[in-house]
């Protein structure tokens, strides 16, 4: 995912419709084309892909077009697949000089710096005045790559198929971190109604997430929401910063202003929202409502906060005028009474004509950040620099290990010389995944003090086993509360949940087959771990639950039902006809392979197609909602790039249904 995107307000490249021809075939491609368009022009990259990609296979596809469906791959950092379509569009005749740097950009971002030299060249005869350094980037990479790099570990039992960044440790020492993952459950229920699909990306939007250690043994990891106070708001929040006593935070938000909307062609273009500055203190009850930045504007966008080590400098990136380049780190001072003076640029030793963000500050006062304008392997990549405020020595490039040819990003020094960072690279569990320096520190994140915690380990087996059964979905009902939450079970069968104390729980499992457990019945507080074991059985679900109808079977690339698939939505027809209130998610999946915008769309269809035959079955399809959930939900380690078998892609390719109502 690429959650640096939401820098890149409103330049994107503005296109307007194309031909119109008067054949039947010219009309169903510009249909095509059309739609495309809609969710291009209002940044959402996932659907434009899948309908460009269809448009593509017919005539009539122009430059222009190509030129858009590439400018999806690259905003998605699907590198691979821009390549090819940057690769097309330079070779055609009314390629644009952007075309060639967008194309050396992709093949640097794939490793492929001999080729992206060459690009560079041609770019920069054509005016291009960036190119120096991205070609010193190259030959400095190329150098790097050579040498040994430090041992960097990823942090697998924090990672998701999603995006996962922005490390850091509160006052007490707890690990916070943002997430876009499907840890969404895991949020307090106050913040389940600010939980809608960010369309950029197709993902949830981001969270701040914290992470505690179970009797502090690593292998057991609990992750929750970090705090309903500062995760209430309806769009991104994250990453955040806190101050060297841990009192204040600065959390990074995305606007909740509406964007404003610009005519192209017959299509409405949105900008989008910026990103502005919240503070928050911790006081006696918690942390206090945030109140918003001094120098947040409407105008420009404001985040990515660093607290210098004596708290009295407060730098951020900004892309507000008077800067270096497209977004500069800037600072404030504190004043006497405890009011920030007006933001000054850090200078051009810093900031340069390209991006600059995701800056931490360590304890010996040296800034890291990430930069697309000093030359570098990658897009951005990890510096450090020694100074303050306007002063500053030449960054330096951390090179590889670090960085990569993706995007290195956002690298923070914890506790016992620990340092954790955020890469897109090759061969990690998502869009953006933690790495760590120290995995044997990295990988142990404290437990929560001065606070008594209560742990549910709920242990799945499979049906007439003992065996572990991974994937299984467990449901936790607070009957306190009245509200529920899911997760998935681990390989040995387990999963943990942080539980609220006097509160009384019922727990139950389903799958990853289509059995059901018996539901158990317990009250928080009695021991510091609840452990409970499930068996799964046959059984009528609960509301929220979720029944894994996986004997549904399709072509890989199809979303017609085969007859082997029917007795699966027959049982499910049984039994909305034996329930009568009984309403039902059918929810699509597939695995990894193609495209995520393409096994959206494959999902919602397939969803589309189990519903129809429901409803020829007599279901009123007013019980039926569909969601095509694509490759963001997956329930093993088959993430791209990642080598798996076909039955372990089978586990994937699955359909469920999810009780809405009985």
């Amino acid at each position: 995912m690429n959650i640096r995107a939401i820098w890149q307000l409103s330049g994107l490249l503005c296109i307007g419709a194309g031909l119109v021809a008067n054949t039947a075939s010219a009309q169903e491609q510009r249909t095509a084309r059309d739609r495309a368009e809609v969710h291009y022009l209002r940044y959402e990259y996932r659907k434009a892909a899948v309908f460009f990609e269809e448009a593509a296979k017919r005539k009539f596809f122009k430059t222009e077009q190509l030129r858009m469906l590439a400018d999806c791959y690259r905003q998605l950092d699907e590198y691979d697949k821009a390549v090819d379509s940057y690769r097309k569009i330079t070779e055609s005749k009314d390629a644009l000089p952007a075309d060639f740097l967008h194309y050396a950009d992709a093949l640097k971002s794939t490793g492929d710096y001999a080729t992206a030299k060459e690009v560079y060249g041609r770019y920069r005869e054509k005016g291009g005045a960036e190119a120096a350094a991205r070609i010193a980037g190259c030959d400095s990479a190329i150098a790097w790559m050579a040498a040994a790099p430090p041992v960097i570990t990823n942090l697998r039992h924090l990672n998701t198929s999603a995006a996962d960044w922005g490390a850091t440790w509160n006052g007490n020492g707890q690990f916070v971190f943002t997430s876009d993952s499907l840890r969404s459950s895991m949020l307090d229920p106050k913040q389940k109604a600010s939980l809608q699909q960010y369309r950029r990306t197709g993902n949830a939007f981001q969270k701040l997430y914290l992470a505690d250690t179970v009797h502090r043994n690593p292998d057991a990891i609990v992750v929750r929401g970090f705090d309903n106070v500062l995760n209430d708001f309806r769009y991104h929040v994250g990453p955040v910063a806190f101050s060297p006593g841990g009192d204040t935070a600065y959390i990074t938000v995305t606007s909740p202003g509406k964007p404003v909307a610009q005519k192209v062609g017959r299509h409405e273009r949105y900008r989008t929202r910026r990103l502005e500055l919240f503070v928050s203190v911790r006081g006696r009850n918690g942390w206090q409502a945030p109140a918003p930045f001094a120098y947040n504007n409407a105008q420009y966008s404001i985040g990515h906060a660093a607290v210098s080590a004596d708290g009295k400098i407060l730098y951020f990136t900004a892309d507000m005028p008077g800067g270096q380049g497209k977004t500069d780190i800037w600072f404030c001072e504190q004043k006497a009474d405890g009011t920030w003076s007006a933001p000054r640029n850090c200078g051009a030793a810093i900031n340069t004509p390209e991006e600059e963000a995701f800056l931490t500050v360590n304890e010996a006062g040296w800034l890291y950040f990430s930069s697309k304008g000093h030359p570098g392997m990658g897009g951005f990549d990890l510096f450090v620099a020694e100074g303050a405020g306007q002063h500053w020595n030449h960054p330096i490039n951390l090179k590889s290990g670090y960085n990569s040819p993706g995007d290195d990003f956002h690298l923070k020094s914890g506790p016992t010389g620990t340092e954790i960072f955020a890469s897109n690279r090759k061969g990690g569990m998502g869009g953006d995944d933690l790495y760590g320096l120290v995995p044997e520190i990295a990988a142990k994140p404290s437990i929560e003090t001065g606070k008594k915690i209560f742990i549910l380990e709920t242990t799945v087996f499979k049906q007439g086993s003992e065996q572990p059964a991974a994937g299984a979905t467990v449901l936790l009902t607070d009957e306190n509360r009245n509200d529920y939450w899911t997760l998935h079970t681990q390989d040995d069968g387990k999963a943990y949940m942080v539980l609220t104390d006097g509160h009384r729980y019922v727990v139950s499992a389903s799958g990853p087959g289509n059995g059901w457990s018996a539901t158990k019945t317990f009250t928080a507080g009695k021991e510091d771990t609840v452990k409970i074991g499930l068996q799964l059985q046959a059984g009528v679900p609960r509301p929220g639950a979720i029944m894994h109808l996986v004997s549904i079977y399709f072509d890989r690339d199809g979303y017609r039902l085969r007859p082997e698939s029917l007795s699966a939505l027959d049982s499910l027809a049984d039994m909305m006809e034996r329930f009568p209130g009984l309403e039902v998610e059918l929810g699509a999946h597939t695995d990894s392979r193609h495209t995520h915008a393409y096994n959206i769309t494959l999902s919602e269809r397939r969803a589309t197609a189990a519903a129809n035959y429901l409803v020829s079955k007599g279901i009123d399809r007013a019980r039926l909602k569909t969601v095509g959930y694509g490759e963001s939900r997956l329930t093993n380690k088959c993430a791209d790039g990642v080598e798996c078998t076909e039955e372990e892609h089978q586990q994937n390719r699955r359909m469920e249904a999810r009780i809405l109502k009985r």
